[in-house]
């Protein structure tokens, strides 16, 4: 069995935490995933079927005969930017992670990692990153990070500032022991939860996760539209409030792909269609093929709800028009906002 020492320091060089687990069958996981499921806590159950689960543990699907698996971080986080906001022409919030491309940073890092471990040890290698694998179980397993109670990976080196990848090998390389650490008693993330879709800890109702309903073309409930504020993707209160990111210090940017930085024009998405959308955010996971331009566009609308500002009236009225039931709900609630306090 190889030692991975000569790995993590080629990774430590390169930006990147690496630490490696093996690939016994995730069991309780898949346990937990199933139950969850049942409890109808996802916003999309027909890819939550218990064969969609399995094949989602199923790492010999992506590489078969797979005996280690190297997993990965990268860190995200810098320096806020000032809210570039003005009368009639409110700006929205980006979550830290897809300020950049950090995504498509890390499966480049991966790749060249990928490289050292076939020059070293041999085989065949096969690289994800956002991809469809167990990433935070495969990180838990390794020891880059433990849950903390928002279900997110906490890593010791980048707090939860930080994004998962995997290299699966055929090399079999000596894997490490999981991290011993807990939230202890801290509960900051469940209260700081806007709409409470931490129902428990370590348990996410994702149909009231922010987060998730970004990119989900539904209608939002009244009770999470008033409490969505200025955001045009993503949510990280859970995040901010985390007392292991409090001494965690914002560095330079990881990457240059992609970058949208962290305020959106509101008023220009609204009169963009998609194809002037995903041409101007090109290489960014706001522009992605999965990303639905609709979301987004009701994001808008409902942040314009939230800033009330009146400049932004002559927009709304237009999609109360839209022949998207969504969209044209999304801006009558708005313009309601707006027009009634």
């Amino acid at each position: 069995m190889f030692d991975a020492a000569a790995l993590k320091e080629f990774g430590r060089q390169t930006g990147l935490e690496l630490r490696v687990c093996d690939t016994h069958p995730f069991i309780t996981e898949i346990r937990r995933t199933n139950r969850q499921a049942r409890e109808s806590l996802f916003i999309n159950p027909e890819s939550w079927t218990p064969v969609e689960v399995r094949r989602f543990y199923s790492l010999h699907e992506h590489l078969p005969g797979v005996s280690s698996i190297v997993a990965a971080a990268l860190n995200y986080f810098t320096p806020d930017e000032p809210d570039p906001s003005g009368p009639g022409a409110p700006y929205g919030l980006v979550a830290r992670y897809t300020r950049r491309n950090y995504y498509l940073e890390l499966r480049r890092r991966l790749r060249t990692a990928a490289r050292f471990i076939k020059k070293e040890f041999g085989g065949k290698t096969a690289v994800y990153a956002n991809g469809p694998i167990a990433e935070k179980p495969i990180a838990q397993r390794s020891g880059i990070g433990y849950y903390g109670k928002h279900s997110i990976m906490i890593n010791p080196r980048f707090g939860s500032w930080c994004v998962l990848g995997e290299i699966l090998t055929d090399a079999p390389i000596k894997p490490d022991p999981p991290l011993e650490m807990t939230c202890g008693t801290c509960r900051r993330c469940l209260d700081a939860c806007p709409t409470r879709a931490i129902i428990r800890p370590y348990i996410i109702d994702r149909r009231r996760c922010i987060q998730a309903l970004t990119n989900w073309p539904s209608e939002i409930p009244d009770q999470i539209r008033r409490v969505w504020g200025n955001r045009v993707y993503g949510c990280t209160d859970c995040q901010e409030v985390c007392p292991v990111n409090a001494d965690k210090k914002p560095g330079r940017a990881e990457t240059e792909i992609g970058i949208v930085g962290q305020w959106l024009p509101i008023k220009d998405i609204l009169t963009m269609n998609e194809e002037e959308y995903r041409a101007q955010y090109s290489n960014n996971q706001i522009s992605a093929g999965w990303i639905n331009f609709s979301a987004v566009q009701r994001n808008c609308l409902l942040a314009l709800g939230n800033i009330r500002d009146p400049g932004t009236l002559p927009v709304i009225e237009k999609f109360t028009k839209n022949p998207d039931p969504i969209l044209a709900d999304s801006a009558r609630w708005a313009k309601t906002r707006i027009c009634n306090g």
